[in-house]
């Protein structure tokens, strides 16, 4: 049994000092790791990027298919891995053996997402799961985007959350990217069709559309 088959059967992630501790419902779902997998490895991308790590359950699935196919790369950016999360991604990507496909970045997404841009990154899939609130929602959308090559999918999560659901609708309003199936409410996919060329004054009214789904501990 893999690692992560391990995590969401015993619903425990294993500290530094072998303590077992609760993953959920902190950990994304078992269901939703899913419809990721199925993203990245049916549209084969290949530069893959999240906001918000955690326990490392949607980074090991991520990394996970880039390992089977023997191609692609992945960053994660958490500034909270060694701290509130106790660095158990990093040892999960350690115990899974995936550490070499995996760039973990330990700072404040509004803040390494431009630096990656100014090196050069792109990227065709981005994961926007960390500081839940409207406007590091949408920042870390606005970077994520500018990387993000025409064809690509950014997949926003928990979007059953009042804040995420509202900068998802705005950018299904202004911005020029088609929805994708993914599996349940609680996610939005969306597929970029062209880079942003709006004019400077350009906005449309968005009203959030109802969601249903709601995050479960498995």
């Amino acid at each position: 049994m893999s690692l992560i088959d391990r995590i969401y059967e015993t619903g425990q992630v294993e500290a530094a000092d072998g303590s077992l501790i609760d993953a959920f419902p902190e950990a994304i779902p078992e269901s939703h790791a899913s419809e990721i997998e199925r993203l990245v490895r049916d549209m084969h991308l290949t530069r893959t990027l999240e906001t918000g790590m955690a326990y490392g359950l949607s980074t090991l699935t991520i990394c996970g298919v880039h390992d089977q196919r023997g191609e692609g790369e992945h960053i994660a950016i958490d500034p909270y891995q060694s701290t509130d999360w106790g660095g158990i991604g990093l040892l999960n990507l350690e115990r899974a053996g995936l550490s070499a496909r995996a760039r973990v970045i330990e700072a404040r997404s509004d803040e390494a997402l431009p630096r990656l841009r100014d090196e050069g990154t792109r990227i065709d899939f981005a994961l926007i799961d960390g500081l839940h609130l409207f406007d590091a929602t949408l920042v870390d959308f606005f970077h994520a985007d500018r990387m993000l090559d025409p064809g690509g999918v950014v997949v926003f999560h928990d979007t059953w959350m009042p804040a995420v659901a509202q900068a998802v609708a705005y950018v299904e309003a202004n911005r020029a990217y088609e929805p994708l199936k993914a599996g349940d409410a609680a996610m939005v996919a969306l597929r970029k069709q062209a880079e942003d060329d709006r004019a400077w004054d350009f906005h449309e009214d968005f009203a959030v559309k109802r969601r249903l789904g709601r995050r479960r501990p498995r």
